[in-house]
């Protein structure tokens, strides 16, 4: 008789993938199930159940953002290649774990000279990028270069070219988000400039969660802007969980930046792993 295949909850899950990306939250596993790059089981309670293909899929996921900048509707296809026999050669090391070397350029530092023939993108395109404040060149003992986030960066801005959008055009994303940085770090700052090191660790993680929260809000407004040219209604579905999870998991929020109602008390005990391992199996999630 087969062993029946081991299955995990949502918190086992986040625990095991945390030894390799320790920033994972049990908000962003949710977030991919949404996007359609897993699809876990669902007990007749409601609970999710991964097994380990989930699992590994999820890391092929998060290493691709992690090491190769790639949006998900890239990453998407990858794995729908993966699935279909078109296999991209180095995918599949990079699905088993077992790659020794970042899997894209993109992980590291590029020169100015170098970064066109490594990103897929003309000299030109990179200098206007440049010229227009999107990316900034930096200087080192070896030369000019681009750091690892301006190589980001260049790597997301390819996309947008796709659709015969210019760097110009992506000048108001860098406005907007000077204006939302300037926001969010006077939100953080009293924290970061505090002595005492566990206030500063508790900042960080309020700018981590600050940023997802901004992220969710941007894709609520376009989405209903552009509603009305869409095929069908787009629901982001932000249950009360999620929203408490964007906000406040994995730290203690003080009362003065955001209030939580009483009634959340269940929604945030999901997002938290409990200490006794006999709670661990199924119990880590309430059932959506």
């Amino acid at each position: 008789m087969a062993l029946e295949e081991k299955k995990y909850g949502i918190g086992e899950v986040q625990n095991v993938l945390k030894e390799e990306f320790p920033d994972v939250t049990i908000s962003k596993i949710r977030f991919l199930e949404k996007e359609g790059l897993i699809t876990p089981e669902r007990t007749e309670s409601g609970y999710r159940k991964f097994n380990k293909t989930h699992i590994r899929m999820l890391s092929y996921v998060l290493r691709l953002q992690r090491e190769e900048y790639l949006p998900l509707s890239v990453i998407k296809r990858k794995m729908e290649d993966l699935e279909s026999g078109k296999t991209v050669a180095g995918d599949m090391t990079v699905m088993s774990g077992k790659e020794e070397q970042p899997a894209a350029e993109g992980s590291v530092p590029l020169s100015v000279e170098l970064a066109p023939a490594k990103l897929g993108l003309s000299p030109e395109t990179v200098k206007e990028l440049v010229d227009y404040g999107i990316v900034e060149v930096s200087i080192g003992p070896d030369g000019k270069y681009f750091a690892t986030g301006d190589v980001k960066v260049l790597a997301i801005a390819k996309e947008f070219f796709r659709y015969g959008i210019e760097a110009r055009h992506l000048r108001m994303f860098k406005q907007f988000v000077n204006r939302e940085a300037s926001l969010i770090e006077q939100i953080v700052r009293p924290q970061l400039q505090h002595r005492d090191p566990s206030s500063k660790r508790n900042a960080v993680k309020h700018l981590e969660n600050l940023i997802s929260v901004s992220h969710m809000f941007i894709e609520a407004l376009l989405q209903k802007e552009l509603s009305e040219h869409l095929p069908r209604e787009i629901s982001i579905d932000l249950s009360q969980g999620d929203l408490n999870q964007a906000s406040v998991a994995e730290m203690d929020e003080p009362q003065s930046m955001i209030e939580r109602p009483e009634e959340d008390t269940e929604a945030e005990e999901e997002m938290e792993i409990p200490e006794d391992p006999a709670e661990c199996d199924g119990i880590t999630e309430k059932p959506e």
